[in-house]
């Protein structure tokens, strides 16, 4: 007999090949697979009485539920759930059918379960066939005097033309356009200047190249200019927020992107604070993601917000704790973009390296995010990212 060694295996379809591979009967490995990965579900601010009914359960089950020492006292505790996938399954599904109070919170939890496993379903946009069994690149183009690291580069429309052409080229699989900065403490411009930057580029690259288009804006008249100008994805930082953008999204029929950000552009820096930043942005999101839905949008996009309304420096990381567990947000069921490129926490971590000396920060927080998750890459260095992205795509289906 060998020396034994420790498997870590991330999901039901690895387990399911490692059983495989022992020559277990496939009845065997389909019961198997649930029992071969463990779970932890986070439940917030539960009552007391709650709180007890769960943990009973949870020790019934054969899993693990701990809470607060003043749950017994009747006071309100967060609620950690541990153990199996189908000890999770198990729970969830008798606190749905056993306890009227608990029906809602098993039936989310089974969603987050089935979401986690779960791969998004197919993206046609033009003649791309976005399947997520890589991950894809978006490359920006910035058609601003002022964006933080490319501002003023592309504002000339021949110029803005030319980039767009040479990204893809170089392996991008969307170039997202943006007409307003919104760089930390960026001025907003009016919809009418933000169209007159980026309704020219739009037409002019949709002549050359059938790529799909993302507008970068959170302003529904602007959208609507450019998706009818040749666009072909809607991507707000403001998740949705601004008035009439959910309703001018649903009559086009587009896929978005819904972004978490706290506060504007022009202060999202200034006291950003969280108890639990990926908690609080999954619960933003997905509070985005059921109005959309309810609007008649189907195809949706979430992306985490690195550098938007998030804490960085001061011993304080949110971006990288983002990053850490990205994997986390596939529990929203929708694909996941991540946008680290250039931004002022790499400059940070690499002790205060300007935006041009960014780029090998770049590419690692853009590896990382594929192997934890990330469907989507929004890059300002398209060649560097396309070449690292096929290494971490490589390493992530390896065997698989």
């Amino acid at each position: 007999m060998r020396n034994p060694h420790i498997r870590f295996i991330h999901d039901t379809e690895e387990a399911a090949k490692i059983i495989r591979a022992l020559g277990s009967e496939e009845a065997g490995v389909q019961i198997m697979k649930r029992k071969a990965v463990f779970r932890a579900v986070q439940v917030y601010d539960a009552p007391s009485r709650s709180a007890l009914i769960i943990k009973q359960e949870a020790l019934a089950c054969g899993a693990e539920a701990a809470i607060s020492k003043e749950a017994l006292n009747g006071k309100n505790t967060d609620i950690l759930i541990t153990g199996t996938e189908a000890q999770m399954y198990r729970l969830a599904e008798k606190l749905a059918h056993q306890y009227k109070s608990l029906k809602d919170l098993g039936g989310k939890i089974i969603q987050l379960l089935e979401n986690a496993e779960r791969t998004s379903l197919p993206i046609k946009i033009r003649k791309t066939v976005f399947d997520w069994k890589r991950t894809y690149v978006m490359g920006v183009l910035n058609v601003t005097p002022d964006s933080f690291s490319d501002g003023g580069k592309f504002f000339d429309a021949s110029a803005a033309l030319k980039r767009a052409l040479e990204m893809v080229k170089e392996g991008a699989d969307i170039i997202d356009i943006g007409g307003e900065s919104t760089r930390p403490g960026s001025e907003p411009v009016s919809a009418d200047e933000e169209s007159k930057r980026v309704i020219p580029v739009i037409k002019a690259i949709r002549k050359k190249s059938e790529i799909p288009i993302s507008i970068d804006t959170y302003k529904p008249e602007v959208a609507k200019a450019a998706i009818e100008a040749g666009a072909d994805i809607i991507n707000d930082v403001y998740g949705l927020r601004k008035k009439g953008t959910i309703e001018t999204a649903a009559k086009l029929g587009v896929p978005v992107i819904i972004m978490h950000m706290l506060g504007k552009p022009k202060d999202m820096q200034s006291k950003p604070g969280y108890k639990d930043v990926v908690a609080e942005s999954i619960e933003f999101l997905q509070e985005r993601i059921e109005k959309a839905k309810a609007a008649g949008i189907k195809e949706i996009i979430v992306d985490p917000g690195l550098g938007f309304g998030k804490r960085t420096g001061s011993g304080i990381e949110d971006n990288c704790e983002i990053l850490r567990r990205l994997s986390e947000y596939k529990t929203l069921g929708c694909p996941i973009l991540v946008g680290a490129s250039r931004k002022r926490f790499i400059g940070n971590i690499l002790g205060g390296a300007p935006e041009g000396e960014r780029l090998e920060g770049s590419i690692a927080a853009h590896a990382l995010a594929a192997a934890n998750g990330a469907n989507i890459i929004r890059t300002h260095d398209v060649k560097e990212t396309v070449k690292a992205l096929k290494i971490a795509d490589a390493v992530k289906s390896a065997n698989r």
